[in-house]
């Protein structure tokens, strides 16, 4: 694989010149993809007309670029978070008609959840989730989820990063991650109030494989003072069981790493 001066791959920069394009959500020039990407001019060009030979990019009328529809098309079949997409989508339809709340279901990827999908039936809440976007873990009910079912791993991991505190309420301190943990663990849900947003309430319910691995969490984001857990929990917790039964079992080869090495579930508690 061809290497640039600074020993970078092509990959490498490939995948660092696409990753802009969704932070804007526009077509641009090749001036701000070459400045945001920090590549050479020259190089951005380059690859820019070799992506266009497989419609990976695209140029408009205008000389601007944008995401071809062939990325698109690669990206979406055979992928498991499509798949997975389109299973949760009309549960959580139902469930933001039901509560007429955001409702988005998200990954844990690394440190971080990548939302797959969000509703929002109102603005009235504050909310910073969209499609394809990512928050730290440590900060929003999802990741918070998402890392107590997880394997032990995760937690731990979580537990030894220096962490960053977004608002007065994001939780930081690893004894108080356990404590988060513990309490998602033992209801089955669990809520963060303004960790990101001091404005509003995550609450979060984890979704299982049929082999009791968690694969993603639905979220519902509600303003700050109206959680009213006693209606929101149940609904949520119908919804992920939809998208289980919708979504069905996960071949092994498609778990991540840490499932496919550590894959006997631990306690849950009963969904």
């Amino acid at each position: 694989m061809a290497n640039s001066p600074s020993g970078e791959s092509l990959i490498t920069r490939v995948v660092r010149l696409l990753a802009v394009f969704p932070a804007h959500n526009t077509p641009l020039p090749v001036r701000v993809l070459s400045e945001e990407a920090h590549l050479p001019l020259s190089t951005t060009y380059r690859l820019l007309r070799e992506l266009e030979a497989e419609d990976l990019v695209a140029r408009t009328e205008d000389g601007l670029w944008q995401q071809g529809n062939r990325l698109w098309e690669i990206a979406s079949k055979g992928s498991h978070a499509q798949t997975l997409r389109d299973a949760a989508l009309p549960p959580m339809e139902d469930l933001a008609a039901n509560l007429h709340a955001h409702v988005s279901i998200g990954i844990l990827d690394r440190n971080e959840v990548l939302y797959l999908e969000r509703l929002n039936p109102h603005e009235n809440t504050v909310n910073i989730i969209s499609v394809a976007t990512r928050l730290p873990a440590h900060a929003t009910s999802s990741g918070l989820v998402l890392t107590a079912f997880g394997p032990p791993e995760g937690r731990d991991l979580m537990l030894r990063r220096n962490l960053q505190r977004y608002t007065d309420t994001t939780i930081t301190e690893p004894a108080k991650l356990r404590e988060a943990f513990a309490r998602a663990r033992r209801d089955g849900f669990i809520t963060s109030s303004g960790a990101m947003i001091p404005e509003s309430t995550g609450i979060s319910v984890p979704v299982f494989t049929d082999a009791n691995h968690v694969i993603a969490a639905v979220t519902v984001i509600v303003p700050l003072g109206e959680e009213n857990l006693n209606v929101i929990v149940p609904q949520m917790r119908l919804c992920a069981r939809a998208i289980q039964r919708r979504h069905g079992s996960i071949p092994h080869d498609l778990l991540p790493m840490d499932r496919q090495t550590n894959p006997e579930p631990e306690n849950y508690p009963s969904r």
